[in-house]
């Protein structure tokens, strides 16, 4: 009833990747721009995924597997460069080789090959970002930085990551490991629905912010 849904997604990615580029001018540095370079990427990466089964003959789990190694690999370095407490940074680089060495022990150890769905490296993945996600919120509310929290893209574009990536990976664990049939009508919506929520915030992060609080 709602598979339609999922051809809908990248419109948001569209949308809030038109608005950072008209904001650009609000985005000083190579950090900050990154976060409209990754929000094209996720464009590119749906665009691919769409048509390289067609093209290749293969599931596209290849094209998002890909997608995830270098996605979350980017949170955490996004993340760990907002940390200004050099403990919290050293954590987050002994994370990030933490989730790359998950998703090759994946390849290895679980999946046998790529042709199917990391989702134990993706739980991996998530969980660093929402334990880096936690330390960077923590250091917001406990500096001065908790008054204009609301002025900085990077609070909205973290917010966003965590609004689509916490309640996404109990539904796919449910599915690995319940043996919960996956309904691509139910899919498709829950993927409408949490693009809808990340990319309202990407876009409110683009629109609010202050160039002064997006260093």
């Amino acid at each position: 009833m709602f598979e339609f849904l999922r051809s809908y997604v990248i419109y948001f990615a569209l949308l809030s990747g038109l608005i950072g580029l008209i904001s650009l001018h609000k985005l000083p540095d190579t950090k900050a721009k990154s976060l409209v370079f990754l929000i094209w990427f996720s464009i590119l990466i749906e665009i691919v995924g769409y048509y390289f089964t067609y093209w290749t003959g293969l599931l596209n789990y290849y094209v998002y597997n890909f997608y995830m190694l270098i996605s979350i690999s980017a949170y955490i370095l996004i993340i760990r460069s907002l940390l200004p407490k050099r403990n919290n940074k050293i954590s987050a680089m002994l994370f990030l080789i933490l989730f790359v060495f998950s998703f090759f022990l994946n390849l290895l150890f679980f999946e046998k090959d790529m042709n199917n769905s990391f989702i134990y490296s993706f739980a991996v993945g998530v969980l660093v970002v929402m334990i880096l996600s936690c330390l960077y919120l923590v250091e917001i509310f406990n500096s001065d930085k908790i008054l204009n929290f609301k002025k900085s893209v990077f609070f909205w574009y973290i917010l966003g990551i965590l609004v689509f990536h916490v309640p996404f990976l109990p539904f796919m664990l449910a599915i690995k490991w319940f043996l919960v049939k996956q309904d691509e009508s139910i899919f498709s919506l829950v993927l409408f629905i949490l693009n809808f929520l990340a990319h309202s915030c990407f876009i409110i992060g683009f629109l609010w912010s202050e160039k002064k609080y997006n260093y």
